[in-house]
């Protein structure tokens, strides 16, 4: 066993969760991590190697450890700072433990002059594939990539939509499924075959609003480490598309993008003042 409750919360990721083996696996070289790091260097915990004597001191030098001598990134301080959260948010809530030791660490903030950020196209294949985001956040970022709006991917009847657009690569269409496998228990609860529904029953409007979709990203928005309002990740898009399709027409853009003259000249130029 490399940390408390191992095989407990190995079930509980499995089960309840539905995260895949290789995520699972990642919550594990983690955990037995900080678990280390706790037994060698805190001595209250390797005197005592309970969890009641675990302190938020104890998770915030770890993560200092991390910055200081690893240099880790934003992302991976907070890719880290998720899972301890899940694994002690599991222990009390199933009563194992009496304090929640990472209740008042948050993750590293978004840089708020940068709204608007490019890079996460290119990484999208493995975003889709992360499990510690919730698949509201990343089935936006998939369609995003294709080019729909949150007014249109929220509409009713999008799927039928979705269903008809080419996905390009195997990590998207693996994700897909998944995401169908997710959605369906919703789906039947609801009454419902929409892509974003509410979690609780509401035959009357099973159908998630802008509001409520935007509390899923804001959640998703520090481990990732860029802005997720679906504005910035639409206007992300349309400039990938302007600096990938250089030789074409304005005539040729607007209708591409969907973008009248006046929007147009406004993303060509934001375009020149960000490269």
């Amino acid at each position: 066993m490399n940390y408390p409750y191992q095989k407990r919360f190995r079930q509980f990721l499995h089960n309840s969760q539905h995260l895949a083996p290789l995520t699972i696996t990642t919550y594990d070289t983690s955990l037995t991590k900080f678990f280390t790091y706790l037994r060698a260097n805190r001595a209250a915990f390797a005197a005592d190697p309970r969890l009641a004597n675990l302190t938020e001191s104890d998770v915030r030098a770890y993560f200092n450890m991390l910055q200081t001598n690893e240099k880790i990134t934003l992302s991976t301080y907070n890719k880290i700072l998720s899972q301890l959260n899940r694994y002690f948010r599991y222990l009390f809530t199933h009563r194992l433990i009496k304090s929640y030791p990472t209740l008042t660490l948050h993750g590293q903030a978004v840089d708020p002059n940068q709204r608007v950020n490019t890079k996460w196209l290119a990484k999208l294949d493995t975003i889709l594939a992360d499990d510690h985001l919730h698949y509201y956040t990343r089935m936006v970022l998939l369609l995003t990539k294709h080019g729909f709006t949150v007014g249109e991917f929220l509409r009713p009847g999008f799927y039928r939509v979705l269903a008809n657009t080419k996905l390009t690569s195997p990590s998207e269409k693996q994700f897909y499924q998944r995401y169908q496998a997710f959605i369906r228990p919703l789906q039947a609860r609801q009454n419902s075959t929409d892509l974003f529904l509410k979690q609780r029953y509401q035959p009357e409007a099973p159908r998630l609003t802008n509001a409520g979709l935007h509390k899923y990203l804001k959640r998703d928005e520090s481990y990732l480490g860029f802005h997720l309002a679906p504005k910035y990740l639409h206007q992300s898009y349309i400039l990938t598309q302007l600096a990938a399709h250089r030789d074409w027409s304005d005539q040729h853009l607007m209708s591409y993008l969907k973008l009248d003259p006046a929007s147009l000249l406004y993303y060509q130029r934001l375009l020149l003042r960000l490269h």
